[in-house]
């Protein structure tokens, strides 16, 4: 069963993904999610999104997620808050904060990630960018 609302989605992925639950944390997201990264690439479906995540736990990136509001609008809801991503593996370990937007879509069974923009939408990119 997917949250009943945004501020519990953006919880129940950072829980997944600091336990290292790959499945669960995949299970919160629409059927063809797309993530976008810091250049504007784009990471489309599950099995890429998948990849993507995996590395995250492997290389033992904690995430902290602090939404700052979001905007409901019938069956979608659009997030904007802060990621922070710490760990890293033995001496190289960092830490790095970035603003990041978020669309939510409702489902029967509750609310999942649809587009994900962790370090926000760079200027100039995506397919309409002119």
């Amino acid at each position: 069963m997917a949250p009943a609302d945004p501020g519990a989605l953006a919880r129940a992925f950072m829980e997944a993904m600091n336990a290292g639950d790959i499945a669960g944390a995949l299970e919160l997201w629409v059927a063809e999610p797309v993530m976008i990264g810091p250049g504007g690439e784009t990471i489309s479906g599950r099995g890429e999104l998948e990849r993507t995540l995996r590395r995250s736990i492997e290389q033992g990136i904690s995430f902290e997620i602090a939404l700052a509001g979001f905007y409901v609008a019938g069956a979608v809801a659009l997030a904007h808050g802060t990621l922070t991503l710490r760990g890293g593996r033995a001496g190289e370990a960092f830490e790095q904060t970035s603003t990041s937007t978020v669309v939510y879509a409702r489902s029967e069974d509750g609310w999942r990630i649809a587009i994900d923009a962790p370090w926000g939408l760079p200027e100039g990119s995506g397919p309409g960018a002119r």
